[in-house]
This record gives structure tokens, C-alpha cells and sequence, in this order.
């Protein structure tokens, strides 16, 4: 019985069944405004998400065979129909064709009336990976919709060069000195900073940490939740461990310092006892001191 292959199969089968069944009823209560195609992750949760893997090398309509420009045809008369289902699908299948010509097909959905049809042609940009569409995406930030605003940060990073990287931090993520009132607003700039801080150019990461030190100031209880969520998952970036230990060492700001210190401990990280134990010993600022110390303890604590 047990190297029956039949049984198992029969069991893999009633499970899948189990398993639609279960998940139909949920798949109603995703709302309407969102796109098919992130259904398991609404848009603007706080997450910090890996940077699109964008084409290393498009392939242009001289090379592609005649399967390949049927399914273009395919695609580019989807997006012409009505169906959003359809459209999106048919955006996504253009995102990761490598096509040449397919950025110059999304590139004018991102003044689409349907914000799940934007959102999947800025997702698409962003896997093409054409620098011609950085401008677009760029004006895009504009957008009234947080949620098209909250796909734009990824999307510009994962170009990985100064212009997006610039714009993803100065022109989204930068309230320019304004307090942040909505929460959609709020989201989209925290996860444009997550994003920021994946970048392999680290000059952008210091100071969009700086922004969430800001919003951790909100007395707001929404948007101050949302602030303390986004340094939590700055744990899982690339950069964001190393840049408050950044600035620990070099602000000059106490504010910035203490926080940083603060969620050094709440990150549990074992690679920090070394650092946080010359803070808590010899820092010029007595409360950074206490926290260092208070972090350690916890970093104690869950190694034994």
C-alpha cells in the first residue's frame, strides 16, 4: 500500500479539490480595484519585496518566430478588450516576453482608466526592463491612486540606475517636509523605501530611513503602525541593517541615533553584539547607552 502510486494519486486529488473549494469562497473578498496577478498579496502590504529580474538581453519582431508574434497578436488584442481579467493576464504575458516592441504596447496603459490595468503595466515595465520607459513610469508617480503609486517604488528600483533610483526616493518617497495624513500615501511611500534599501547603490538608503525615523513621529495610530511595519521589515532588505549602524556611527542627530539603536535590538541580529557592546560602553549619548544595553540583553537572551 504504501508504494502505491494509485493511492497517492487519489489522495492528491481529493486534497486539490479540498483545497479549490476552500479557496473560491476566499478569492471573493479580494476587492475589485486589485490586480489578478497579486491576488496572494494585496497592494500595500508591507513587505519588503526583491527587486523585478528584469530581461538581460530583448528579442526583437525580426528574431521571433511565428508562435511567438501570434501570441503578441494575442496579447495586444486582449488589452483591447473589455475583460480586466484578460487584459491584465495579457499585460503580464507581455512583461515577461523580453519582447523590444512590448514596452512601447504598455507604456500607454499607464494612463489606463483601471488602476489594476496600470499597476500590471507598471509590473511588466519593470520585468522588460527597457530604459525608455523609466520617463513614463517616472510622470506616473503623479498618479491620484496610492496603489499605482505603491507599485512604482519596486518597479523604478529595479532598474538599478541614479535617474529611478533618484526618482523612487526624491519624487515618491519624500514627503518634502509635509506630514503624510493618508494611509494609501503613507504605504506607498514605505514601500518605495523598502525598495530603496534592496538597491545595489547604497546611496539612496540613508537618507530614505530618515523618512521612516519621521513617520515613526506620527501620532496618528494608523499611520504610526504603519511607520513601526516598515522598520520591521526593513530587517529583510539588503541595506537596512548597515545603515543604522550608519548611522549610529556617523549622525549627529540624537533622534535618528536612538532610533537606530532601538531597532538594532528589535532586529535580534547576532552579527550586532560586537558593535551594540562598544555603543552601550562608550557612546557619548547615555539614552543611546541604556538602549544599546537593553539590546544586548535581548540578543541574550534569544541565543540561549
Amino acid at each position: 500500500m504504501r508504494n502505491s502510486p494509485g493511492i497517492h494519486q487519489n489522495i492528491l486529488n481529493r486534497w486539490a479539490l479540498f483545497s479549490f473549494a476552500l479557496v473560491c469562497p476566499l478569492l471573493s473578498l479580494i476587492p475589485a480595484g486589485l490586480p489578478v496577478v497579486r491576488a496572494q498579496e494585496a497592494v500595500g502590504q508591507i513587505r519588503a519585496l526583491p527587486l523585478f529580474v528584469q530581461c538581460g538581453k530583448m528579442v526583437s519582431d525580426q528574431t521571433k518566430t511565428s508562435a511567438a508574434m501570434a501570441k503578441t497578436s494575442a496579447a495586444m488584442a486582449a488589452i483591447k478588450a473589455g475583460d480586466r481579467t484578460k487584459r491584465v493576464e495579457a499585460i503580464t504575458s507581455l512583461g515577461r516576453s523580453c519582447e523590444r516592441e512590448a514596452s512601447a504596447l504598455i507604456i500607454p496603459l499607464l494612463r489606463d482608466d483601471d488602476p489594476t490595468v496600470k499597476i500590471a503595466a507598471i509590473e511588466a515595465l519593470a520585468q522588460l526592463g527597457d530604459r525608455n520607459s523609466i520617463e513614463p513610469l517616472i510622470e506616473a508617480i503623479t498618479d491620484k491612486d496610492w496603489r499605482v503609486r505603491a507599485a512604482l517604488g519596486r518597479a523604478l528600483c529595479s532598474f538599478q540606475i541614479y535617474q529611478s533610483n533618484n526618482a523612487a526616493l526624491n519624487a515618491l518617497a519624500n514627503p518634502g517636509g509635509a506630514e503624510v495624513k493618508d494611509e494609501g500615501d503613507l504605504r506607498a511611500r514605505c514601500l518605495a523605501i523598502l525598495s530603496i534599501n534592496q538597491l545595489h547603490d547604497v546611496r539612496f538608503s540613508r537618507k530614505a530611513v530618515g523618512f521612516v525615523f519621521t513617520f515613526l513621529n506620527y501620532q496618528d495610530p494608523k499611520l504610526h503602525a504603519i511607520a513601526e511595519e516598515t522598520m520591521a521589515e526593513l530587517k529583510n532588505t539588503r541595506n537596512g541593517y548597515h545603515e543604522l549602524t550608519g548611522i549610529l556611527k556617523q549622525s549627529n542627530f540624537p533622534d535618528f541615533r536612538r532610533k537606530a539603536v532601538y531597532w538594532l535590538g528589535k532586529y535580534q541580529i547576532e552579527e550586532a553584539r560586537e558593535f551594540l557592546t562598544e555603543i552601550a560602553a562608550s557612546d557619548r549619548d547615555p539614552v543611546v547607552q541604556k538602549l544599546a544595553a537593553e539590546a544586548l540583553s535581548s540578543i541574550k537572551k534569544q541565543s540561549k
